[in-house]
């Protein structure tokens, strides 16, 4: 008997790496390694052909792709295409099983399938995130109650999904990522090279840069340590942040960087913070531990829970608590190197092999509970009004 298929709808992976777009990259081609029984077609967008070329696409793969206009890289028109394409394939796919990489591909219509939520960010952050936050309030929770099944990147984003939406706990499944980058060989407490602290992400007010700015302008003569900003969207006017000229001399932004170049600013940085409000996983954190870099990072949202014993936490709002931690590295080797080790050890654990194993079987689950895709037939026969976001 051939085994229901499967459609992973991967739209929401741009021309630029994001959190869920490294996600959604590392997700799919662990899927085609791992030699599927089940028919799978992965459909993506025109942007994401720079993370697909035809080389690396497997000969016996099926990949559907779409206009580049249904991309997260356009911004709200891009957002907005790419769910009503959700909606669309959904409701045309009544006979397989639709696998949404993100929030925006949570049909309210069709096929009953599953969906990652990465985060509730916008509904937490309401003012940092108003448009995203009328999709939250207004049509996620919906999508969700219908879908088969919910998986979330960590506790701290179950924990949110099952308390503000009322889902029942056992149809949300906890799914770690595996690590981005990968795991180095034990190396010496002394990194090469001057010493720096670095930072990598998005600036958005999430990532909470200005504290960790704050945070620098008090050890900045304490410590002949440079800080150093990096990642897509990294590109900030750090003297507009309130950094006076002489710690602005030891900042330097670089913006977007290869994944070799991050590697390698990993490798020699003498600590990495993340001082996020909140994360729902937190790549950063994972990538320096997997390449022994120290970690500082915030006792919010995932954090703890991806980190566990492998990083010195603060209290995010805290400029004070994170200088004094980042301070108590870069001044102790031991502490610097048991970091290290504690934090490759626990890299281990995050692996993409473990993490699409459990991903394929939620989906042997889901498709034994509705065989025929049935009941998502009948939802798809429904009239739902939808407020679409703006």
């Amino acid at each position: 008997m051939t085994k229901r298929s499967l459609i992973v709808n991967a739209t929401a992976i741009g021309d630029c790496v994001d959190g869920i777009g490294v996600y959604g990259v590392h997700l799919v081609n662990a899927l085609w390694r791992a030699g599927v029984e089940r028919p799978i077609t992965v459909v993506l967008n025109e942007d994401a052909r720079r993370f697909f070329p035809e080389s690396s696409i497997p000969a016996d793969a099926s990949v559907r792709w779409v206009s580049r206009r249904m991309s997260p890289s356009r911004g709200t028109t891009g957002n907005l295409q790419r769910w009503c394409f959700a909606n669309q394939l959904a409701w045309r796919s009544r006979d397989a099983l639709v696998f949404g990489l993100s929030q925006l591909e949570a049909p309210l219509v069709g096929s009953r399938g599953l969906v990652t939520i990465h985060d509730m960010i916008p509904w937490l952050f309401r003012d940092t995130h108003p448009r995203q936050y009328h999709f939250y309030r207004r049509c996620l929770g919906r999508a969700l109650r219908r879908a088969l099944a919910v998986i979330t990147p960590s506790q701290a984003t179950k924990n949110d999904v099952c308390r503000h939406y009322g889902i029942e706990s056992d149809r949300v499944h906890v799914i770690h990522h595996g690590s981005p980058v990968p795991l180095s060989a034990g190396m010496d407490a002394d990194r090469p090279g001057a010493p720096y602290i670095l930072w990598i992400g998005h600036v958005n007010p999430m990532k909470n840069l200005p504290a960790l700015l704050a945070a620098f302008q008090m050890i900045e003569q304490q410590t002949d340590a440079h800080l150093v900003i990096a990642g897509e969207g990294s590109q900030v006017d750090v003297g507009a942040s309130g950094v006076d000229g002489r710690s602005l001399a030891r900042v330097t932004v670089l913006g977007p960087v290869s994944e070799a170049d991050k590697i390698a600013l990993l490798d020699r940085a003498s600590v990495l913070v993340t001082p996020s409000l909140y994360e729902g996983f937190g790549f950063p954190a994972l990538e320096a531990m997997a390449r022994g870099c120290p970690v500082v990072a915030a006792r919010t949202g995932a954090l703890p829970e991806v980190c566990a014993d492998a990083a010195l936490f603060v209290d995010p709002q805290r400029p004070e608590q994170i200088a004094n931690a980042v301070l108590h590295v870069l001044r102790d080797p031991n502490v610097s190197r048991d970091l290290a080790d504690r934090g490759r050890a626990r890299t281990r654990a995050f692996t993409w092999e473990a993490s699409v194993r459990a991903h394929l079987a939620i989906v042997d689950r889901v498709a034994r509970l509705d065989p025929h895709g049935k009941s998502g037939a009948a939802a798809g026969r429904r009239r739902i009004e939808v407020d679409v976001p703006q």
